[in-house]
Formats: structure tokens, C-alpha cells, sequence
């Protein structure tokens, strides 16, 4: 099974994620490079400043003869971690004013230019620098280090923890981004979700939805006008079904009233009447095939306070007759007060009666069906009948759909007109069934009573 791609959101965060963590790493790397090529710029100048200091305080004095240092000078370089020493072209170091720590910087290669390294030894991290000078006429070499961990040196600390603090400050900051992000998509595609949503409502008793493409972003406008094509072509298809479904029940009409009065002029009384039955049978589904295309016009009916307890009462008074033939016990249990609701009386009649007459028909002799009225608007028809199978129990509702196809008994149109009732009266039918136990359940929105005999529609279907 193919796995679902995840959200636009999920993705567009992700990608931007990735670029900015990039791009923070990529800003870190640079600024750390810089700052280390200009700490090496300043470390190098320090040392060629020290460098030039001592050629200076040597060529002062005759033949560049070196001198014993000084407690002030000595001071001064371990404060700052500094040291030198002085080289002759043999190599010979003639002057020494290095700390054990920093003598290793006497390897530095010696050349006729400048040569500058940083180097860690065991005892300490160093940068060197070897100065070419000319002393009494013979060639020397000043060799200036600076001990880079010596607390006076504070420009290595800061570029070698540059890394871990940025990291500590870019991180948060992408967080927040990513938050800022999120929010900022989500307000971009709130118009998306709400046509989704608005697709959703699209069936056969909404049929006119469309989509506001103008409303949405440019990126998705191309696929919702697709989409209302695509709605427009499924709604002129619907309207001629059901336009050839009315106009051919319609013309069935006649036919069956003709062959109905030529049945009972048929000699063979059995004969006769099993025609007569065979006729009425066919005049009932061609009586719901009317009634199903009358209730798909409308999208709402014209409402007027209806008490659904006395509708229940006179469905259960005109099905009881049938219910007893068949060898069935039906009861109605009802407030005593009346159950307003605002609706059509005649279209609830025929779906009350549609779910009576289907818990009765298809359930075996010694069945009880209980009609239930509540006071929160809500009608309930129950058996005791064996159920419907759970996989069979999401297309009860549909049309034209039986439990047995090759058994008479109906075209499978009960249902479906009631729950079509039900949808354009704001309401809905759910089925709960198990072996043993049938419920079907018709709620719809009651009315309420704002003085004595004065009731108001609920707000949805004003």
C-alpha cells in the first residue's frame, strides 16, 4: 500500500528547515574563517611589531651585540605571553628570551622572507614568526612567539568558542523562524482548507456548491475551477437522470392504470388477483420513484410546526392493520405533550411511515416493533428481528439497494427516502443493529416555544 504524502505545510517546513539550518551553518563557517584570518592578521602583526622592536634595540647598540634582558622587560613579556629569540646563520641561537613552554618555535623554518605558523605543541598552542634582519653586517634572524593560551590572549578564546555560543543563539532564532513560518503558511492556506471543507458538503442534495476561486491562492486557483467544471458536468448528468427518472415514472403511470383495469376483467379469479398484486407492487416503486425526484428538487422544504408525536401516533394507527396480518406486535411510546418540529407534515409522514412499514416487512412473524417519540425531537423505530449483517449496514441508505436482490418486495428506494427527508429537513437517520436488535433513529432540529402555542423553527432552517 502506498504510503500518503505528507502535508504541503509539513513539507514547505521541512524544505525551509534544511535551507536555513544551511544557511546558518554556512554564515557560522564563514564568520568563524573570517575572524580567524583576521585573528592570524593580528597575531601575526604583533609578533612582526615585537620582531622589529628587538632588531631596533639591537642595532642601537654597537655591532648588535646583544644584551642582558631586563626585569622590566621580562615583565612585560610574560604578561602578554610573548618571547623571542635571535638566530645566526648557523642557527645558533645568541640570544634567548623564550620560556621553555614556547622553545619548540626555534623549528621554524628560517628563509629570506617572513615565515609565520601557529603550531600545538604538548606544553602549549603558539603562533611563530621568523623575521630576516641584518645585524653588524651578518645575517640573523628574530624568531617572535606568542603563547595563545595565555589568559592575556583573548582573541583565540572568543574564535575558538565562537561556534558553540552562535550555535546556542542561531538555534533558538530557527526555532522561532520555523515557528513564524509555520504560522504565516497555515494563514496562507486557511482559504484551501476552507474549500476543502466546502467540497466535503458537495452530494446529491447540494449539488450547487462551487468553489470561490477567486478567494484562493493563484497557485491552486487552475485546480478549483477544474474542480467547478468538474461539478458542473456531475450536476447537468444528475439533472438528467433525474429528469428521465420523473418523466418515465410519469409515463409508467398510465400504462398501469390501463393494465390494472384490464386485470380485473380477467376471468381466472387467481389469476387476476396475482396480477393485481404484480401491478400494485409496480405502481408503488413507480410511487417512490415520483416521490424520490420530487424530494431531490428541493434543497430545503417550506417549514411549519409539526408535532411529530401525533405523526407517530397516526403512522403506527394506519401500519398497525398490516403489522397484525403479518403476525407482528407494534407499540408507540410518546410524550404526552406534543414534539414540535418544523418541517413538511406530509414528507415526514411518508418517511415515518417508510421506516414502520421496512421494520415490519422484513422482519419474521412474532417480530415487536416499538416506535419511540422523544421530547429532544428524535423518532425511533426498533425490532427484535435478526439484524442486519454490519457490512451491509453503510448501504442501507442507498438506492435501489436490497438485502436480497432476486427476493421481491420493492425497488430499495424506503430508505433513501428517508434519509433524504431527513437531510433537507436539517436532520439525519442512523441505523445501530446487532443480532437480536434493530434501531433506527430519525432526529431532526426541534422547535422551540416562546409563548403559549407560539413556536419558532430552529435557526438552521429559517
Amino acid at each position: 500500500m502506498r504510503r500518503p504524502r505528507p502535508s504541503l505545510l509539513a513539507r514547505i517546513l521541512w524544505w525551509h528547515a534544511a535551507a536555513v539550518l544551511l544557511t546558518a551553518l554556512a554564515a557560522s563557517a564563514s564568520v568563524y574563517l573570517f575572524l580567524n584570518a583576521t585573528a592570524d592578521r593580528f597575531e601575526r602583526q604583533t609578533l612582526r611589531s615585537e620582531a622589529l622592536a628587538v632588531r631596533d634595540q639591537l642595532a642601537a647598540r654597537a655591532g648588535g651585540a646583544p644584551a642582558p634582558a631586563s626585569p622590566g622587560d621580562r615583565a612585560r613579556l610574560e604578561a602578554a605571553g610573548l618571547g623571542y629569540a635571535v638566530l645566526d646563520a648557523r642557527g645558533t641561537v645568541v640570544l634567548d628570551r623564550l620560556p621553555a613552554a614556547l622553545r619548540p618555535a626555534l623549528r621554524i623554518a628560517r628563509g629570506d622572507g617572513e615565515r609565520y605558523l601557529t603550531r600545538r605543541s604538548r606544553r602549549a598552542f603558539y603562533a611563530a614568526l621568523s623575521v630576516p634582519v641584518t645585524l653588524g653586517g651578518e645575517r640573523h634572524w628574530i624568531v617572535a612567539v606568542q603563547n595563545l593560551d595565555h589568559p592575556a590572549n583573548v582573541v583565540d578564546d572568543v574564535i575558538q568558542q565562537f561556534l558553540a555560543h552562535a550555535a546556542l543563539v542561531v538555534l533558538p532564532l530557527l526555532v522561532l523562524l520555523l515557528g513564524v513560518d509555520a504560522l504565516i503558511v497555515r494563514s496562507a492556506l486557511r482559504p484551501v482548507r476552507r474549500a476543502s471543507a466546502l467540497v466535503r458538503t458537495v452530494g446529491p442534495s447540494r449539488p450547487d456548491v462551487r468553489l470561490a476561486a477567486a478567494d484562493l491562492p493563484a497557485e491552486v486557483r487552475p485546480l478549483a475551477e477544474a474542480i467547478n467544471d468538474a461539478l458542473d458536468r456531475l450536476t447537468e448528468s444528475l439533472d438528467t437522470q433525474r429528469a428521465f427518472t420523473a418523466d418515465a415514472a410519469h409515463e409508467l403511470r398510465t400504462p398501469i392504470t390501463l393494465a390494472r383495469i384490464r386485470a380485473e376483467q380477467v376471468s381466472d379469479p387467481a389469476l387476476g388477483a396475482a396480477l393485481k398484486r404484480d401491478l400494485d407492487a409496480l405502481g408503488q416503486i413507480v410511487a417512490q420513484l415520483l416521490e424520490i425526484a420530487e424530494l431531490d428538487s428541493l434543497a430545503l422544504v417550506p417549514h411549519a410546526p409539526v408535532d411529530l408525536a401525533a405523526l407517530a401516533e397516526q403512522t403506527v394507527a394506519a401500519i398497525a392493520p398490516l403489522a397484525y396480518r403479518r403476525g407482528h406486535a407494534i407499540a408507540l411510546d410518546r410524550p404526552a405533550a406534543p414534539v414540535m418540529v418544523a418541517g413538511h407534515a406530509g414528507f415526514l409522514a411518508r418517511a415515518l411511515g417508510a421506516l414502520v412499514e421496512n421494520a415490519v416487512q422484513h422482519t419474521p412473524s412474532g417480530t415487536s416493533v416499538t416506535v419511540e417519540v422523544t421530547s429532544a425531537g428524535d423518532v425511533s423505530v426498533t425490532d427484535d428481528g435478526p439484524g442486519i449483517a454490519s457490512h451491509q449496514q453503510d448501504a442501507v441508505f442507498q438506492r435501489f439497494w436490497r438485502r436480497e436482490r432476486g427476493a421481491g418486495g420493492g425497488a430499495g428506494l424506503g430508505l433513501a427516502i428517508v434519509a433524504r427527508v431527513a437531510s433537507i429537513h436539517c436532520g439525519h437517520v442512523e441505523l445501530v443493529s446487532r443480532p437480536g436488535r434493530t434501531r433506527f433513529r430519525f432526529a431532526m432540529p426541534r422547535m422551540t416555544e416562546e409563548g403559549p402555542g407560539r413556536f419558532v423553527p430552529p435557526r438552521d432552517i429559517r
